[in-house]
């Protein structure tokens, strides 16, 4: 069902061809790792997101430690997206995920939507979309830098970043290449 969601989305766009590279260089709206998490300097991977080949987008992971579980410390996942998405679109997309994952409770379903649609812009070509995961807190949420909003709820922090992170998401490779670097956890 994802994937024909994803494959009508990518239709609704336009095509961009990004060449896979790891490393430690710059990200393009500055030295991201900085600006949205100063204590993240561990680069863990990087992957794209791909359907039937074409390239929807580009996720990099990075951590305050290099080894260890990694929800016991800040991280953050940069989403760099190569197509136009409406927020609630991966707001729907995301409460999917998590509900085929099994790790949402019936009674936040509604809340956690809610929460969704109302702070996940709508993204345009090229956009930036970060999502800070800090362990006592939440998840702090910046879109091309600027701080969009803060959610204080773990549960929901850690669901939503399991989505890539689970060991049985529904884009296996793109875990992998999120992993790639990571010592264990």
């Amino acid at each position: 069902m994802l994937r024909i969601y994803v494959f009508t989305l990518i239709f609704l766009s336009s095509s961009l061809a990004f060449k896979k590279s790891f490393g430690d260089e710059k990200l393009e709206y500055g030295d991201a790792r900085s600006n949205v998490c100063e204590e993240c300097k561990f680069l863990n991977g990087r992957g794209f997101l791909r359907f039937f080949g074409f390239k929807i987008y580009e996720a990099t992971l990075l951590s305050e430690y290099k080894s260890g579980e990694i929800f016991n410390s800040k991280f953050f996942l940069r989403i760099k997206y190569l197509r136009n998405f409406k927020g609630k679109d991966i707001a729907e997309v995301s409460l999917k995920e998590m509900l085929r994952l099994n790790l949402i409770a019936k009674d936040k379903e509604s809340v956690w939507l809610a929460w969704m649609e109302e702070n996940f812009p709508d993204i345009e070509k090229n956009d930036v979309l970060t999502g800070v995961y800090k362990p006592e807190e939440g998840i702090t949420l910046h879109h091309n830098e600027t701080v969009v909003t803060n959610f204080n709820d773990k549960d929901f922090a850690r669901s939503f970043f399991l989505i890539w992170l689970h060991e049985n998401t529904s884009e296996p490779k793109l875990r992998q290449g999120l992993l790639e670097f990571r010592e264990d956890g």
